[in-house]
């Protein structure tokens, strides 16, 4: 992903997070809110009850992967990904159905 389609200043989060609406799949919540940039952007957050920082890391790199291989960045939306505690780095199929799931919900 490049950084230019990435949220990454805390503020952003929040402002998306408490402004924005909820969708949810089976393993991933995302909240969206529409932009003016013209592009969509992603964030990802990890909760740290889901384990040491090597193990989040995979979780994010797995959600990376799985959202380049979905999203197209036409529409103009910042969208924040949260893996819940039931997320499994095991099925990487399955993090590609909820992120195709969200994304088709988004718009």
């Amino acid at each position: 992903m490049k950084v230019a389609n990435r949220v990454k200043r805390y503020t952003e989060f929040q402002k998306v997070i408490n402004e924005g609406s909820l969708v949810r799949a089976n393993v991933l919540y995302g909240y969206f809110l529409k932009n003016d940039l013209g592009h969509t952007r992603f964030g990802i957050s990890i909760p740290t009850k889901s384990g040491h920082a090597v193990h989040r890391n995979k979780m994010k790199r797995q959600i990376r992967a799985a959202i380049v291989s979905v999203c197209d960045y036409s529409k103009s939306y910042d969208i924040i990904l949260i893996a819940r505690k039931e997320f499994d780095v095991e099925s990487y199929e399955q993090t590609v159905a909820d992120v195709e799931e969200i994304v088709r919900k988004v718009g």
